[in-house]
């Protein structure tokens, strides 16, 4: 995976669109400060998903878009292509499966000033989660070992050993394992927490299944019994229906006689109807011909006014072409005139421009031979230039040698001040040292104490989420009782709610009440009351007994005024709406109690005494039951009525035995029972609802205060868990602050022996580097004294061109001159030129318009003829259209003479049609009362129908009648059992119809969490074996390639310092997974220790040798070195570039620098200017190692300096 190309287009200072090249092995980057070499590093990185704006030295990430500059616009996007080659297998086979057929694979970032990002892949666009991907285990990556920037190796020498394990986990490829084991222990954290809420779902589904099972049982029961009512229901529905079905059979046939009579009466009404059609028809017909008549007569008119318009016309238009023949002729004699002036100046021009010619040919050859001179000029000069060249490039040959001396020199004065500072420096660290490990010692202690008071916490934390734990048990429990309790409160509730609104409904319906009571009730009149069984009502044990006495007079109206109320019925006998029965609210006669009621066993008291009733009813109550005495049984009453009781005695069972002696019994009065039974059920319901909302609120706000306490535990128990999660936390970082402590401890008493060490060492340096520095100083004299010889050969140099510059420009006034005068003898002959074709083409021109006009004077002279012609035909016409208009106007008036006579006759045969229409009303009159009765029956058949479709949930009763009208009529044993199948019904209380499917339900919930909550384990155990692998696989990766790169930089370490050792150690051999890397190195002459007590340079070097020994081991596609050979002296810059080219086999090398031998060492020299502000422009130079030659490929060569 090389680079084999990067396009960049609108990022940070490359405005214009560039394209680079790397096709070598070694590529090198060069240009002066500021100018935005590190720019083209920084577009890889953003490339390859880099989102750190701090790791591309910006704010935010918005600031790697051009933002303008002083000639330049600010860009709206940035955008990064990088393409890489894919034709080598060992490289596509590190890819992911999608990607390794592909040639070649170009990655491209766009971000737009919205803050929108795009990245692409072979042009298809994906998520930055698959670029990071893709270079996952490659060495490939933003943090990868393959770009090492400006600042990377101090980062390398100076970081935490911790820190500095990332680079051998990139080589080892245990990034991608991490990223999967971090993405493994996420959905481990989810899965435990689906696991748990699957728990307490199975729980509850657990606790709900007996209770539902027993439910279930009941509903059964339930609907068996409801199955045998709906029976008994339906078979007296179907006789009722059947009983329905004759009544409106025979007002059918009513309706039907009298139907034949009215079609009779509209059939004699359509015969006369039609008559007066046919006269209606004639006037029409006569109507129709008066108005043709008309607009005949208009049209007659309108032709005449047409023929006068078109003479009109005719006229103005034999003027018009007149008027034209007389211009066009005046206008082609100009023309003529125009055409001879123009010919004439054609033929003056033609003589002018043959003696321009002439002129122009003498004015070429003068300029042909000035501009030879000029170029003998020019080789003179070049010649000179090149003399100027060759000295400048000995001069500044001789300026790097001496800026090399001096920056050596520098160099050697820089080190020495260095090792002294540096003494001071070890010095000073001594004393801090020691100070450092008593503080040190003294940091352990306290930490031991606060490690030993976190775990004291830990523990008391550990019970208060125990007892917190058992609270919310206990609380979840109750919490479930209450809502069986307040699930059971609302269905009983909505139960009686049902029933009470089913009964005020039969009760506004009037259910069992008579039809005349009905229709008097629905009159609405202020002077009613209600009915006798609204205002007075009876104890349950006594109902049959009211029932029995008063009978059809529970159905008694009861009104305001009596004279009102046999007003109202009146009313009714004159409608013929039914009977009814009134009675005055206060009676004006009221029966007296019995003179001496009976006493003794069997004998309950007066009834009235037993009534219910307002104050204000009482006199209504007395009137209606009167002196009637209530016993238990009839042989009771039989008993005392044969003693003379003197007054009415009714049963317990409803038998009553009157003062007359009649005696009435039996089973008695279903429809008023029915009624005072509804009545006191309704009021009964009324309390109960009442009471039981106020039970249900009480549940309910008991349900809210026990919800509120859970979630007040709820919050106890997170803090407390939460509390335990920072206290373990606090204590497992206690734990490592005082391992660290004792690390650190350990550390600063192992490097204050060290910088004992280093001291002594300094101290034999400083001795040696006198002898040095007097070498430095004798180098830099004699690279001064070549310096000036090579600067006066060029002064001479420069005068000789300068001279010869001076005649070049000289000659070139003399071309310049020859030149211009040239040009004018050529734009006069040009524009003499012009003026002839110009001439020539008006000529034309005019000669076309003479052609034209003898067309247009033909064509008028005939339009004048046909004008002319046009006006005779015109004037013929006019004089017929004149005599059409007086016949049209005789025939009019006729027409309208007739119309009048029509009119007449159409009159006097509708006055005969007005009788016939009578005849028909009456009849019609009969068959809307017949109509009306069967509409009486069809709503009480439709009432029906609607009442079975209701209760049985849609069922049509005419489905079913036919399984019912065979059995016999209803009897009393059959109403019987219907009263008890509702007793029954009522007597079960609230039952859940869905218990059935809610206990199938749940067992299926119940089998399928179970399910999930197996496999939730499963996966778990699962997910920890997978982490358990990737682990043992990061430890086996990462102990490989630690002991290979730690081999080969022992080995390499050497090489680039020209002896000593260095080698790299685990901090903790025992975690694999965790431990540091620690970097121990010996330069020559020095003793082993720590890198942090090297120099400058030598750190460098020795990050170097590490990278360089990380490739060694795991090469990468490329690498980037980003001006990592500053620090580096010359000799070292050498073993620098050897160690580079020996990689180049399988790594390729883009280098930024500014070190001339690494400029030398490349195959390819890329320069970076900004000759425009703020806008960065790339010129390429490919290295000849023959004559190291440039060859331009987009600027001059000046350029890359």
């Amino acid at each position: 995976m090389r680079i084999r190309k990067l396009e960049i287009s609108g990022f940070k200072s490359f405005v214009d669109r560039t394209v680079v090249h790397f096709d070598t092995d070694v590529v090198g980057i060069v240009g002066p400060n500021g100018c935005g070499k590190s720019n083209i590093v920084d577009a890889i990185r953003w490339a390859i998903g880099e989102q750190s704006a701090k790791h591309l030295r910006g704010k935010s990430m918005s600031d790697v878009i051009f933002n303008g500059s002083e000639t330049r616009a600010q860009h709206g996007m940035a955008e990064v292509t990088l393409t890489f080659d894919n034709s080598e297998p060992t490289a596509a086979s590190q890819l992911p499966l999608e990607y390794r057929d592909y040639a070649e694979i170009a990655v491209t970032r766009r971000l737009f000033r919205d803050g929108t990002s795009e990245y692409l892949i072979n042009k298809t666009q994906v998520r930055l989660k698959d670029v990071t991907d893709l270079f996952l285990g490659t060495g490939v990556g933003t943090k990868a070992y393959s770009i090492v920037e400006q600042g990377k190796i101090g980062l390398i020498v100076s970081a935490r050993p911790e820190d500095r394990r990332m680079l051998i986990e990139e080589a080892a490829g245990i990034t991608k394992y991490k990223a999967r084991k971090k993405q493994a222990e996420q959905k481990m954290d989810q899965t435990r927490q689906n696991l748990l809420r699957v728990g307490d779902i199975v729980s509850e589904i657990q606790r709900n299944l007996a209770s539902l099972k027993r439910q279930a049982a009941k509903a059964e029961r339930y609907v068996n019994y409801r199955k045998e009512l709906e029976d008994l229901v339906l078979h007296e529905a179907s006789h009722k229906l059947l009983e329905i079905t004759v009544l409106t059979q025979r007002e059918s046939i009513g309706r039907a006689e009298h139907a034949e009579r009215e079609q009779a009466s509209r059939t004699a009404l359509a015969a006369r109807e039609a008559e007066i059609e046919v006269t209606r028809l004639e006037a029409l017909a006569c109507e129709e011909r008066a108005e043709r008549a008309q607009n005949e007569a208009f049209a007659a008119d309108n032709q005449v006014r047409t023929h006068e318009a078109e003479i009109a016309r005719a006229r103005d238009r034999l003027r018009h072409l007149e008027e034209r023949l007389v211009s066009a002729a005046k206008e082609q004699g100009e023309l003529e005139k125009t055409i001879a002036e123009l010919r004439a100046e054609k033929e003056q021009l033609e003589a002018q421009l043959a003696g321009v010619e002439e002129e122009e040919a003498r004015e070429s050859e003068l300029a042909l031979e000035q501009h030879e001179r000029l170029e003998e000029l020019r080789h003179g000069e070049r010649t000179a230039e090149h003399e100027v060249a060759a000295l400048r490039r000995r001069a500044a040959e001789a300026t790097a040698a001496v800026a090399a001396a001096e920056a050596s020199l520098a160099g050697f004065d820089r080190r020495m001040a260095e090792m002294s500072q540096r003494r001071a420096k070890l010095e000073d660290e001594l004393g801090r040292l020691m100070y450092e490990s008593e503080e040190l010692e003294r940091r352990r202690s306290s930490l031991t104490r606060n490690v030993a008071e976190l775990a004291e916490g830990k523990r008391l934390s550990a019970e208060e989420r125990s007892r917190l734990d058992a609270e919310m048990k206990a609380l979840r429990e109750q919490a479930v009782s209450s809502d069986r309790a307040v699930e059971h409160a609302k269905n009983e509730l909505g139960q009686r709610r049902n029933r009470l609104r089913a009964l005020e409904e039969l009760h506004a319906r009037l259910e069992g009440v008579g039809a005349g009571v009905k229709n008097l009730l629905k009159t609405k009149d202020p002077a009613l009351l209600g009915l006798v069984a609204d205002r007075i009502e009876a104890p349950a044990e006594l109902t049959a007994a009211f029932a029995g006495l008063l009978g059809d007079r529970l159905q008694c109206a009861v009104v305001s005024d009596v004279e009102r109320g046999i007003a109202l019925l009146a009313d009714l006998s004159k409608n013929n709406r039914g009977r009814a029965s009134v009675i005055a609210a206060r009676p004006p006669f009221v029966a007296g109690a019995a003179r001496r009621p009976p006493r003794g066993e069997g004998v309950l008291g007066p009834l009235v005494d037993r009534l219910v009733f307002a104050p204000e009813d009482e006199a209504l109550a007395r009137a209606l039951v009167g002196d009637a005495v209530v016993v238990a049984t009839a042989e009771v009453a039989a008993r005392l009525a044969a003693e003379g009781a003197g007054c009415t005695l009714v049963t317990l069972d409803g038998t009553v035995i009157r003062e007359d002696g009649v005696v009435s019994g039996g089973s008695g009065d279903a429809v008023a029972a029915g009624m005072i039974e509804q009545k006191r059920e309704m009021r009964a319901l009324h309390e109960f609802v009442a009471t039981k909302s106020e039970e249900v609120t009480a549940l309910l706000d008991a349900q809210q205060k026990l919800r509120l306490r859970i979630s007040e535990v709820g919050t106890a128990l997170e803090r407390a868990r939460s509390e335990a999660h920072e206290g373990e936390l606090a204590l497992v970082t206690a734990e490592k602050d005082l391992r660290r402590a004792e690390e650190q401890l350990a550390a600063a008493q192992k490097r204050e022996g060290v910088v004992r060490s280093e001291l002594e060492d300094l101290a034999d340096n400083l001795d040696a580097g006198g002898s040095e520095q007097q070498a430095a100083r004798d180098k830099l004299a004699a690279g001064r004294a070549a310096r000036e010889a090579a600067a006066a050969g060029l002064e001479h140099a420069e005068q000789v061109a300068a001279e010869w510059r001076e005649r070049v420009l000289g000659q070139q006034s003399v071309v310049t001159e020859r030149k211009v005068k040239l040009a004018r003898v050529r734009e006069r002959a040009a524009a003499a030129r012009g003026t002839i074709e110009r001439l020539t083409r008006s000529c034309s021109e005019l000669q076309g318009r003479i052609a034209r006009l003898d067309q247009e004077r033909t064509e008028s002279a005939i339009g004048a003829g046909k004008a002319a012609a046009t006006i005779v035909i015109a004037r013929e016409a006019l004089v017929d259209a004149v005599a059409q208009a007086h016949a049209a106007q005789a025939t009019l008036t006729e027409a309208r003479r007739a119309l009048d006579e029509a009119r007449q006759a159409h009159a006097g045969r509708e006055a005969d049609l007005r009788g016939l229409r009578q005849e028909l009303a009456e009849v019609s009159e009969q068959l809307r009362k017949h109509e009306l009765a069967l509409e009486r029956l069809r709503v009480e058949h439709n009432h029906l129908i609607e009442g079975v479709r209701e209760r049985f949930r849609g069922l049509e009763l005419a489905r079913v009648v036919g399984d019912y009208h065979k059995r016999p009529p209803v009897d009393a044993s059959h109403r019987a059992r219907i009263q008890e199948l509702t007793e029954l019904l009522d007597r079960m209380g609230p039952v859940n119809l869905d218990a059935v499917r809610e206990h199938a339900e749940a067992e299926e919930r119940y089998t399928y969490y179970s399910s999930q909550k197996a496999d939730l384990e499963k996966a778990l155990d699962d997910l920890e074996k997978a982490i358990a692998q990737m682990n043992r696989e990061s430890k086996r990766l990462f102990k490989t390639t630690y002991d290979g790169i730690n081999a080969r930089f022992k080995a390499l370490f050497p090489k680039m310092f020209r002896g000593g050792q260095a080698e790299l150690r685990l901090t903790n051999p025992d975690d694999m997974l965790e431990t540091g890397i620690e970097i121990l190195a010996q330069p020559p002459g020095k003793k082993l220790g720590n890198i942090e007590l090297m120099s400058g340079g030598e750190k460098a070097l020795t990050a170097v040798s590490l990278i360089f020994a990380i490739f060694q081991f795991k090469p990468s596609p490329f690498c980037i070195l980003d001006e990592v050979d500053a620090p580096l002296d010359e000799a070292n810059v050498a073993r620098y570039n050897e160690a580079i080219r020996s990689m180049t086999s399988h790594s390729q090398f883009i280098l930024i620098t500014h070190i001339k031998r690494t400029m030398q060492s490349v195959d390819v020299l890329y320069g970076v200017t900004m000759q425009e502000p703020g806008v960065s422009k790339l010129v390429s130079v490919r290295i000849n190692e023959t004559a190291k030659r440039p060859e331009r490929e987009a600027a001059p060569a000046a350029a890359v300096a």
